[in-house]
């Protein structure tokens, strides 16, 4: 099965000192922000504002063996890390604006616990012999995939983006089954950070 380990979005987050809960917050925002992308012009595959996670390490394709040992590993690397406080930075695209075949959003905050949270997994990972793509990790949530190569210098910079803040506390191995309607996801495991 093909899958990947992800830092999951909440889907709610705490406004104020009082915990006032705001349900969807961020995927509404990344929805929002792929309409205005949509209307300027942009032609992607857009993910659904409801599969928005954030890429820790992909592994391509597992058994189910395998999935019971990263499953050991993600409690085992969470139960070190604290949940992390992010927030919704700006619009990039890989490999570049001027090439984009990747549009996302960038985030902010503590990227020094979450670089650290990837990169102890991924050592976990290499540690047991498990593939994935390694790829360096960037803190990034995919918006969509760029069907030609355009350069979206001009329309990124006049798209706004709300810095929505949010506190991520769970960790997944997830497993994507790609359809012509678009990828479906399933957790196999779940981990909170401590």
């Amino acid at each position: 099965m093909r899958a990947f380990i992800a830092l999951e979005l909440p889907e709610e987050i705490r406004t104020s000192l009082r915990e006032n809960l705001v349900s969807g917050e961020i995927k509404k925002e990344i929805g929002k922000i792929q309409r205005d992308l949509k209307k300027a012009g942009v032609q992607a595959r857009w993910v659904k504002p409801e599969l928005s996670h954030l890429t820790l390490a992909f592994l391509g394709s597992i058994t189910p063996e395998k999935g019971e040992l990263i499953e050991g590993i993600l409690k085992k690397v969470a139960s070190q890390i604290k949940p992390v406080q992010l927030h919704l930075l700006k619009i990039g695209c890989f490999p570049s604006l001027t090439k984009a075949r990747i549009v996302f959003v960038d985030l902010g905050g503590e990227l020094g616990k979450l670089n650290a949270l990837a990169i102890k997994i991924r050592k976990q990972l290499k540690k047991e012999k498990i593939y994935f793509d390694k790829k360096p990790f960037v803190s990034h949530v995919t918006l969509g995939r760029i069907r030609k190569r355009q350069n979206l210098t001009l329309l990124i910079r006049k798209t706004k983006i709300k810095k929505v803040k949010f506190v991520a506390s769970e960790v997944s191995l997830t497993k994507s089954t790609l359809t012509e309607s678009g990828p479906i996801y399933k957790n196999l495991a779940i981990a909170k950070l401590r």
